[in-house]
């Protein structure tokens, strides 16, 4: 049997880094499955990558006409007492 996995549609809090070729987002609920930002489709920029900023670990990500696709794995769920986790996504 294949594990359900959880696609959410979200806005999420971004902001510049002060850098050219980087933007941070804030997930505030960081939930394991998969986050679409609608926003960061490859018809406004193109993304070489992306990372959570607290280890520089590379997530799986796929980018289209219909957003940036985030693979966030189980062991980043938001644990009791987190403010949530900052991914950077370079350009």
């Amino acid at each position: 049997m294949n594990p359900i996995t959880k696609i959410r549609t979200i806005e999420p809090i971004m902001f510049y880094s002060g850098k050219d070729d980087e933007l941070k987002v804030f997930l505030n609920e960081t939930e394991f499955g998969e986050l679409i930002i609608i926003s960061l489709s490859n018809d406004h920029v193109l993304v070489k990558e992306v990372l959570l900023e607290e280890t520089n670990e590379k997530l799986e990500w796929k980018q289209d006409h219909k957003g940036l696709r985030i693979s966030v794995p189980e062991e980043l769920q938001k644990s009791e007492g987190d403010i949530g986790r900052v991914l950077k996504v370079m350009f």
